[in-house]
């Protein structure tokens, strides 16, 4: 009984942290096994993994993606069953809405250990009354069942931000 005593002074690593951890993990893999490098953000202030791309010789790539990971134990699904249900913080819509290099929002489903990602600035351009609706703390967003996060995935992130640079070299840049 002592000894259960103590343990219990002592600080409690909670499930939240565990999920998140195999959040990161989950997702490196697929960016490591496309070629890629992915550098963890130590303090999370919109952003926790920074994406560094490379050409099929290996040679690094102009401009980076970022992700911002939401892990849970049981995603929620919209009525139809067709995306993730997310509340997203009027903080990060501010922050990413201004981001010129494409930002991703993974949500991962630690129960089944998949992940889906949302262009969160195309997300932003397709629903333009989203600002008005920023009024309150957070707006829901919906996170398309059919974006699962795979190997293929990180080619598509990979070409949206290749787009981004060569809008970035003539002059503008429109995330659609």
């Amino acid at each position: 009984m002592a000894k259960k005593e103590a343990l219990k002074s002592r600080k409690q690593r909670p499930r939240k942290h565990i999920i998140a951890d195999q959040s990161v993990n989950h997702v490196e893999r697929f960016i490591i096994d496309a070629g890629h490098t992915a550098t963890r953000v130590d303090k999370d202030y919109g952003y926790d993994l920074i994406v560094i791309t490379y050409s099929a010789a290996g040679y690094v790539q102009t401009g980076h993606i970022y992700l911002q990971l939401k892990a849970s134990d049981r995603l929620k699904l919209n009525a139809e069953g067709t995306a993730f249900v997310f509340q997203l913080d009027r903080r990060d819509y501010d922050l990413w809405r201004d981001e010129p290099l494409p930002v991703f929002l993974v949500l991962y489903d630690a129960e089944k250990r998949k992940s889906y990602w949302l262009y969160m600035q195309n997300y932003f351009e397709s629903h333009p009354t989203l600002s008005q609706k920023l009024k309150k703390a957070s707006v829901r967003v919906h996170v398309p069942k059919r974006n699962l996060l795979n190997a293929r995935a990180v080619e598509i992130l990979r070409g949206k931000k290749d787009d981004v640079m060569r809008q970035v070299r003539t002059g503008g840049v429109r995330h659609v």
